[in-house]
């Protein structure tokens, strides 16, 4: 009996070893090269000759692994990159993505500036010695009222007295669908002229409910010319799901808000 119990003892401790030593899947992930499509690909290694794109595209469809491409493919020309988000988890991940891209030569944590918006703002406030107004603005106003005209307000107002600048050769804005077009123009002053923009959002991802500020008026004043540049296809869902979420899009969400992706029968390791 003692024997039997120190085998079974034996065991338990060996299953438990062999958890710990197996390498997480996200970890073996992050050796392996990001894999684009085509057209994914295009977008990630290209600028338009005005240095202004657009992406939209549904959950699943490659917009973040784009723009953490871009951020990497620039980094690895010797640019000055910025990376902006509205939701700070995020970043984490695109960090993760930005790293497999191979001209970025592992050096996109360190190399790239990656900030969620209220994190530049509050940075842009301390390093020009407006630490005082920037808490004022929490203190004294409704935070809705900050977010979306103050805050924008008086960064534009810092910037544009200031003679030492921080400016970067391209800002790359992910979930552009929370971000009002003002924080896009104040993030706008800091890019270098001749330089790159990207915004990439999913409109029926409109949590904030701020998708509806990004009118056609509102993108012309943005820099933006021409129609969105769209992604068709979600390689994220199983082709069951995504007919799913389609009829549900179909039947709940308005025409001009919603994006039905489409399943992609194409293995993207044999392209």
């Amino acid at each position: 009996m003692k024997i039997s119990r120190l085998l079974v003892s034996g065991w338990a401790l060996a299953s438990d070893l062999r958890n710990w030593l197996i390498e997480p899947d996200a970890a073996a992930t992050q050796r392996l090269p990001i894999e684009l499509d085509k057209n994914q690909r295009f977008y990630a290694t290209s600028r338009t000759d005005s240095g202004y794109r657009r992406i939209r595209g549904a959950a699943g469809s490659g917009k973040s692994l784009i723009l953490a491409a871009r951020a990497a493919e620039l980094l690895g020309q010797g640019k000055q990159v910025l990376v902006v988000t509205f939701n700070i988890t995020l970043l984490n991940y695109l960090m993760d993505v930005a790293v497999r891209w191979p001209a970025s030569k592992g050096r996109t944590r360190s190399g790239v500036t990656w900030l969620n918006f209220h994190h530049w703002c509050s940075r842009v406030c301390d390093e020009r010695g407006a630490e005082e107004e920037y808490a004022a603005l929490w203190k004294e106003n409704d935070p809705q009222v900050v977010l979306a005209k103050l805050l924008p307000e008086l960064v534009k107002g810092l910037l544009d007295n200031s003679n030492d600048e921080e400016q970067y050769d391209a800002v790359l804005v992910d979930e552009g669908q929370d971000f009002y077009p003002e924080w896009w123009n104040v993030l706008r002053k800091v890019c270098k002229p001749g330089g790159e923009m990207l915004l990439v959002a999913d409109i029926t991802q409109d949590i904030y409910g701020t998708a509806s500020a990004w009118t056609d008026e509102a993108m012309r004043g943005a820099g933006f010319s021409g129609k969105w540049a769209e992604l068709d296809f979600s390689y994220r869902m199983p082709h069951l799901a995504l007919e799913k979420a389609a009829e549900f899009a179909e039947m709940y969400l308005p025409a001009a808000g919603r994006m039905l992706p489409i399943h992609s029968q194409i293995d993207l390791g044999k392209r």
